[in-house]
């Protein structure tokens, strides 16, 4: 392999299903790590101060990696409000990370000469503004753009809004922006926040993608200049925590700016409205808006009331509800009756929060029969147990199109190991090419958008087919984290391993040995350890026995 062109090796590693596996493919000889490094630096994805410090030190050095970066996400590991005593000593922690890699981005950004999307994703704004001057003037076709504010405001000359003909930008205000800046204005809630919008109405004509979202539900941020803007290439709108129409319309027949701003980007494709404000998440506002308007809509993310809401359905193929649907009586009857309007759904996500403990499966037989095109389901069961994976296995027989699955529940006491369950869903639905298991912790509070359930222990899943393209072994990726963390113990112990979908004997299974019998996990292995350590103590006697007949049994 390693004389194989380099054209070759990248589309080998094209059909790598994880980077993991490109890295482990690339370390095998140093013609092979040459031939594969536009594929292993072509995304690359940070987290933590430390892992970000190290890489962008090392794209700073060695300019030949770093010319392949095509998109670089920097995520400053976010934790929770600290105490009242430790507030100082954390917020000077997040200033001096933010300036020692805002500083190594901007170095780095010399040699990224492909770069198209860099996200900086942390809890305050890069404090070195000259970082953005090094992107704007080295990274020529820098096209997406993605930042978040905190404690910390831009300056009203910030080189953050000197970009021009940007493709997609993503803002983000995070819980350090409404902690100390509780009395901002509604007009100018940041320093230069006219220009921000100069800069992407003015300047961006070409826009594909717009992001905007807030921490603070209860303190949403002004955005009603949105709909001032018209970009006839948007394809992606997200929209959080904000507001785009602070007042209510005086003559109730004319028609929100909204509504009009929707009717005039007939080119979105994906609609996220995830907020809770009015002028965002009023069922209503979809309803005014006119059939024929959002014709290539095919993803949409919101509550159940704005999906039934929506006048054209029939182009949607992707769903998500991020809310938490209670689970009572009459909730499979009105989740079935607005799903069924769908006709070409292909992927649902939704998220159930249970009250009152054990479902008998209603739901889940609701879910399928409603919607039987389904490639990819995504479901939670959240607060307490619900159903058993034995159960939901067979239910999922109906889905005959499903390739993917993501189930969370919170683990029954009775429930086997999550390996088991595995190897059980994977017999039972072998259309199935990957699938991902989370056993969730036991809480009283529903999950939410901004805070999703604690996991447990998770298991991913992938069906390997053989020369005929039938499944015949599963590869299984445990998490799960040690109850007792000890001194060397990680925090999470991951653990990679094979099994087979056949039975053993079966044409094609490889029949394993002695040392097969005694670690499998079976009756039959069970038994065999038995008489192992039995013949072991036997021997042990003799051995005994025979170097030192001295010691034998007197009378």
């Amino acid at each position: 392999m390693e004389r194989l062109p380099g054209d070759i090796l990248l589309e080998i590693a094209h059909y790598l299903p994880t980077p993991s596996e490109i890295l482990h493919l690339s370390l095998t000889c140093a013609g092979i790590f040459h031939g594969l490094t536009p594929a292993l630096y072509s995304h690359v994805a940070l987290r933590g101060a430390q892992q970000c410090a190290a890489t962008l030190d090392m794209l700073s050095t060695h300019p030949a990696r770093a010319r392949h970066v095509r998109e670089l996400r920097v995520c400053l590991a976010a934790g929770s409000k600290p105490a009242s005593g430790q507030l100082l000593g954390a917020r000077r922690q997040v200033l001096l990370d933010g300036y020692r890699i805002s500083a190594a981005v901007r170095r780095a950004a010399h040699n990224m000469e492909i770069l198209r999307a860099f996200v900086w994703d942390g809890e305050e704004l890069p404090p070195n503004d000259d970082m953005w001057f090094a992107l704007r003037i080295c990274c020529t076709r820098l096209k997406y753009i993605g930042t978040a504010f905190g404690s910390i405001l831009p300056s009203p000359k910030s080189h953050l809004f000197d970009f021009s003909d940007l493709h997609g930008f993503t803002l983000t205000f995070k819980k350090g922006f409404y902690w100390h800046h509780v009395g901002f204005t509604r007009n100018e809630p940041i320093p230069g926040y006219h220009r921000l919008w100069d800069m992407l109405i003015k300047r961006c004509p070409h826009l594909q993608e717009l992001e905007l979202d807030g921490d603070s539900p209860d303190d949403p941020v002004d955005a009603q200049r949105l709909t001032r803007g018209r970009w006839p290439d948007l394809r992606k709108l997200v929209l959080g925590n904000v507001v785009i129409d602070w007042h209510t319309a005086v003559n109730p027949a004319s028609k929100r700016p909204f509504i009009t701003f929707l009717e005039e980007h007939c080119g979105i494709e994906t609609l996220h409205l995830v907020g809770h404000q009015p002028s965002v998440a009023a069922p209503d506002l979809l309803s005014a808006v006119q059939p024929e308007a959002l014709p290539v809509l095919t993803e949409f993310h919101g509550s159940l009331q704005q999906i039934q809401a929506l006048q054209n359905k029939k182009t949607l193929t992707s769903i998500c509800v991020p809310d938490t649907i209670v689970l009572r009586e009459g909730t499979p009857l009105s989740v079935s009756t607005v799903l069924n309007q769908i006709p070409s759904l292909t992927s649902l996500t939704l998220t159930f929060g249970l009250e009152h403990g054990y479902d008998n499966g209603s739901m889940l037989h609701a879910l399928i029969s409603a919607c039987p095109q389904l490639q990819h389901l995504d479901l939670t069961y959240a607060c307490k147990p619900s159903f058993s994976l034995d159960n939901f296995a067979r239910s999922l027989r109906n889905l005959c199109r499903l390739r993917s699955l993501h189930l969370r529940i919170v683990r029954n006491p009775s429930e086997d190991p999550l390996s088991t369950c595995g190897l059980r869903i994977a017999r039972t639905n072998p259309r199935l090419r990957t699938f991902t298991l989370e056993f969730l912790v036991r809480s009283t509070s529903f999950p939410t958008r901004g805070a999703p359930p604690a996991v447990q222990e998770s298991a991913s899943f992938e069906l390997v087919a053989d020369q005929h393209g039938l499944p015949s072994s599963i590869r299984v990726c445990e998490r799960w984290r040690p109850r007792r963390l000890r001194l060397f113990c990680p925090a999470v112990v991951v653990r990679r391993y094979v099994m087979p979908l056949r039975p053993d004997g079966s044409p094609g299974t490889a029949k394993g040995g002695l040392g097969a019998l005694l670690v499998e996990r079976s009756p039959a292995g069970e038994d065999a350890r038995l008489i192992f350590c039995c013949v072991l103590l036997v021997v042990l006697a003799v051995l005994s026995f025979t170097v030192f007949p001295e010691a034998g049994l007197k009378v």
